[in-house]
């Protein structure tokens, strides 16, 4: 347990912190040299999201995958990780993720932080992540467990991939908690995929990528009319604002992973990581976020 008194912040800074944590870590979702890495050891088209994602836990079954990724639906999963331990095992798809993120940052970012940043970018994620508790938070708990990974000779002295691999503890952490909230509202994995969906104005993009079928897309916005939460019109007042009561929840509990930390130290750790999520962003890694590289 921390050492550290928790610190009152800002939630605006939590959010802004959760935003810059989600890209500087999601990148590698949307990278050819992802799909191409995950193939060469035996994982193709979208068993690589779902496998690489949860390597970490081991080789798990697809209902474990179901519980802990929440918002996908169960027939896409249990698809995608079919065979997939029979074709390589857990650490070598997280070997196979690691050299993806490596080659990408490597290529993309490694002129965007000096050495000093870097280091001071890995000084706070080391400390942040080893005053982390982990109960109930599966996924961060994993991402935790492969870091002596690192140490292979392979990885081992990649400054950037390190800071990366505990940057998606902490987004993790993050995720973790939030789905305990969503059960709590409650909201099943489609109805808040309905929501984010109405919410965020990407219609058709987000129910794709979660692939739920017609009939429980249907049924989970006939549940939400019946709550309140939609109407003729789309996400109602009211059901904006039980969204935002759990977003503003999540960013409440997300607050005791910078215990110790003022506003001003965590916006630091954020301005650090900002030169590579804009390296990132001109590579084009970041097209399926809405955020094309700049043109010229």
């Amino acid at each position: 347990m921390p050492d550290t008194a928790p610190t009152e912040l800002s939630l605006k800074t939590v959010a802004r912190l959760h935003d810059v944590t989600t890209m500087f870590h999601a990148f590698v979702y949307f990278a050819p040299e992802a799909a191409e890495h995950y193939a060469a050891v035996g994982v193709d088209g979208r068993s690589g999201y779902f496998a690489s994602r949860s390597a970490p836990l081991g080789p798990v079954s697809a209902e474990v995958v179901i519980a802990t990724f929440y918002n996908f639906s169960p027939d896409l999963v249990r698809t995608a990780m079919d065979g997939v331990w029979d074709s390589a095992s857990s650490d070598e798809v997280q070997r196979a993720r690691w050299r993806a993120v490596m080659q990408i940052l490597d290529a993309t970012v490694a002129d965007s932080m000096t050495d000093a940043d870097l280091g001071e970018a890995l000084e706070v994620a080391e400390s942040r992540v080893a005053a982390l508790s982990h109960a109930g938070r599966p996924l961060a708990a994993a991402n935790v467990s492969v870091l002596p990974l690192l140490d292979e000779p392979e990885f081992a002295g990649n400054r950037l991939l390190r800071l990366w691999q505990l940057v998606t503890v902490l987004r993790e952490w993050r995720g973790d908690a939030h789905i305990g909230l969503l059960i709590a509202e409650p909201l099943d994995g489609c109805e808040c995929t309905v929501v984010s969906e109405h919410l965020f104005h990407r219609p058709g993009i987000i129910r794709t990528t979660r692939a739920w079928s017609d009939a429980d897309w249907a049924e989970a916005v006939d549940r939400l009319t019946e709550r309140g939460w939609l109407d003729a019109d789309g996400i109602t007042d009211d059901g904006r604002a039980k969204r935002s009561a759990i977003e503003r929840r999540t960013n409440e509990l997300d607050a005791a992973a910078w215990n110790g930390m003022d506003d001003q130290a965590v916006h630091r750790f954020g301005d650090l990581l900002k030169p590579a999520i804009e390296a990132l962003t001109a590579g084009n890694y970041f097209a399926a976020f809405g955020r094309p590289a700049p043109k010229g």
